[in-house]
C-alpha cells in the first residue's frame, strides 16, 4: 500500500518498484481516509505500507499512531520531503520500520528498506511467538512448582509433625515409667528438647516452603506476617500501610505478589543496609492495586537495574510478567530504593476484611 496524495511522488515510487519487483500488487491511496477505509476492509492483506507524512486530513506524529493501529502488523515505512531529523528519530520511536527522505529515495534504497523491513517483521513476531511461548511453559512450571510446595509443606507440616509430636509423648511418658533415675531423666529431657528444636525448624521449613497463612488468610495477612518476620530476623523497622478495605485476588496472582515481595525482603536483607522498610497497599484509578515497598539503604545503582545476570531482580521481574502487572524499581532522590508493583483486579470488587 503506498498512502500519497501527490500524483508525481506516486508516479516515481511506482517506477521504482516495478524496477526492483516482478509484478508488484500496489493499492494507492490519497488520504488518510482513504487508507483507513481500505485497511479495515483488507485485514491484513499488505506485505508493507509506505507512507507520505503530508496527507490533506492528517499529518505527522498523530497519522504514524493512527496508521499503525490499523496496519495489522505490517511494515510501516515513513518517506517525506521534511528533513527534520529529530522528529525522525521520533517517529522510529513511535513504531515505524524506516524513515526515508524522498530527495534521498532510489529505487535500490527502497527495495532494500521493504525487503529488510518484511524480513525484520517477519523475525521478530517469530520471536515474539517463542517468547510467548516461553512465558505460557513459565507460567505452567511456576503454577506446578507452587502447588508441589504446597503438598509438601503440607506433608511435612501434617506426617512428620505428627509423628515428632507422637515421639515427644512417648518420651514424656518415659519418664514416669523412669522412676527416681535422675541419668534417665537428664537423657529424656535433653531428648524432648531435641525434639522441639527439631518441630520449630520442620514448621519453619514448610512455613517457607508455602506459608499457610497465605492460604488460609490471604494474601494481605500473608504479607504482614512476612512484614513481622523480616522485623523479628533482621531488627529492621517494619511499618504497614494496609487498607481496611481488602481487595479479592486471584489465588495465583497472590502467589506470584507473595514471591515477589519476599524475594524484596531477601533483596534488602543482603544488600540495602537499611535500617527501617515501608510496605503501603493501596487502591488506585481502573481497579488497580498498588504495592508499594521502600527502603532507607543505600539505594540501588542504576546499572544494577539492567544486570541481567542479578537472580532476584530477574525473579521479581518474570513473576510480574506472569500475572501481567507493572514493576517499577526506582532510586529516590532522599536515598534507599522504592519497588511498585501495580496489578489489574480484573473487575474483581472490594470486599470487606
Amino acid at each position: 500500500m503506498i498512502i500519497e496524495d501527490n500524483l508525481g511522488d506516486f508516479i516515481l515510487v511506482e517506477d521504482f518498484l516495478f524496477e526492483q519487483i516482478e509484478a508488484p500488487v500496489i493499492s494507492h491511496c490519497v488520504s488518510y481516509s482513504d487508507a483507513k477505509e481500505l485497511l479495515s476492509l483488507r485485514d491484513g492483506a499488505f506485505d508493507v505500507i509506505l507512507l507520505d507524512l503530508s496527507l490533506p486530513d492528517k499529518t505527522g506524529a498523530p497519522l504514524i499512531t493512527e496508521i499503525l493501529g490499523l496496519s495489522k502488523g505490517a511494515p510501516v515505512i515513513v518517506f517525506t520531503g521534511y528533513t527534520d531529523f529529530t522528529f525522525g528519530v521520533k517517529s522510529l520511536s513511535l513504531g515505524i520500520s524506516d524513515y526515508i527522505l524522498k530527495e534521498d529515495l532510489t529505487s535500490m534504497s527502497l527495495y532494500k528498506s521493504i525487503v529488510y523491513n518484511i524480513e525484520r517483521k517477519h523475525f521478530i513476531s517469530a520471536l515474539e511467538t517463542s517468547e510467548m511461548q516461553g512465558r505460557a511453559f513459565a507460567k505452567q512450571l511456576n503454577f506446578i512448582l507452587e502447588e508441589e510446595r504446597a503438598r509438601i509443606a503440607r506433608e511435612i507440616h501434617d506426617d512428620l509433625g505428627q509423628q515428632l509430636s507422637g515421639l515427644k509423648m512417648s518420651l514424656s511418658s518415659l519418664t514416669k515409667f523412669g522412676g527416681t533415675n535422675d541419668e534417665l531423666a537428664v537423657t529424656v529431657n535433653s531428648m524432648l528438647g531435641d525434639v522441639d528444636q527439631s518441630i520449630k525448624s520442620l514448621r519453619f521449613i514448610a512455613n517457607e516452603l508455602r506459608p499457610v497463612i497465605i492460604d488460609k488468610l490471604g494474601l494481605f495477612a500473608a504479607v504482614e506476617w512476612l512484614a513481622s518476620r523480616f522485623e523479628a530476623r533482621t531488627g529492621v523497622i517494619c511499618k504497614l500501610r494496609i487498607p481496611p478495605l481488602q481487595t479479592s485476588i486471584e489465588k495465583t496472582k497472590e502467589i506470584n505478589i507473595f514471591r515477589i515481595i519476599q524475594e524484596v525482603f531477601t533483596n534488602i536483607s543482603k544488600h540495602a543496609n537499611a535500617s527501617m522498610v515501608t510496605v503501603v497497599i493501596k487502591n488506585q484509578p481502573k481497579k488497580r492495586l498498588l504495592f508499594q515497598v521502600t527502603d532507607n539503604g543505600i539505594g540501588i545503582e542504576p546499572e544494577q537495574l539492567s544486570q541481567p545476570l542479578s537472580m532476584g531482580l530477574l525473579n521479581i521481574r518474570e513473576r510480574a510478567k506472569m500475572i501481567d502487572a507493572d514493576l517499577v524499581i526506582t532510586r529516590p532522590a532522599e536515598g534507599g530504593t522504592t519497588v511498585e508493583l501495580t496489578i489489574n483486579l480484573n473487575d474483581k470488587e472490594n470486599i470487606d476484611s
